[in-house]
């Protein structure tokens, strides 16, 4: 190879490397919409909440049940929100500037990517259990049982999932620390 097509490919190679290394702000605008189905998750929350106040009364313990677990499945997607926007982008983008005086949570900005998944799995394990926990309240009136067999198969793949990933998390730091 000459000298010259060996500076090129040089100069190719950073071009390639500094795109990838800008490509990384192209999830900016995906964390921002995700920001923005937070506030129409918090609007839809609260006119949930209201609905619920609003027919207390009137409402059988079953229902209060149900509506309270809405409550808490909305909360859930909430927090899920908040984990991958605030960690995907210290992961994927860019450093949070975070203030000795911020009042931020201590995970904010010390979350690694194994830790991100360990949040994400427990968050959607709940949300699959309240799911099924709901299905299993109206089996009597609009699930079939089919339904929850799925519901349940669903809760098992997450749970072994977790299982699998907490024993490869495990085997790869004993491997790490040798």
């Amino acid at each position: 190879m000459t000298p010259q097509a060996g500076s090129r490919l040089k100069g190719l190679r950073r071009i390639i490397a500094r795109s990838l290394i800008l490509g990384r702000w192209a999830m900016v605008p995906l964390f921002v919409g995700l920001l923005v189905a937070m506030v129409l998750l918090v609007i839809a929350f609260f006119m949930q909440l209201w609905d619920f106040a609003l027919n207390l009364t009137a409402m059988s313990e079953t229902a209060v049940i149900m509506k309270l677990l809405t409550l808490i499945d909305m909360a859930l997607v909430g927090g899920l929100i908040v984990i991958v926007v605030s960690s995907g982008y210290e992961n994927f983008v860019a450093r949070l500037d975070r203030q000795p005086d911020d009042d931020w949570p201590a995970w904010m900005t010390g979350i690694s990517f194994a830790g991100l998944k360990f949040k994400l799995f427990a968050t959607l394990m709940a949300i699959t259990a309240i799911a099924l926990l709901k299905a299993l309240m109206r089996l009597e009136t609009d699930v079939s049982e089919a339904q929850v067999r799925w519901l349940v198969v669903a809760n098992v793949v997450f749970i072994a999932a977790y299982v699998a990933l907490a024993l490869a998390e495990r085997f790869t730091h004993t491997h790490d620390d040798s």
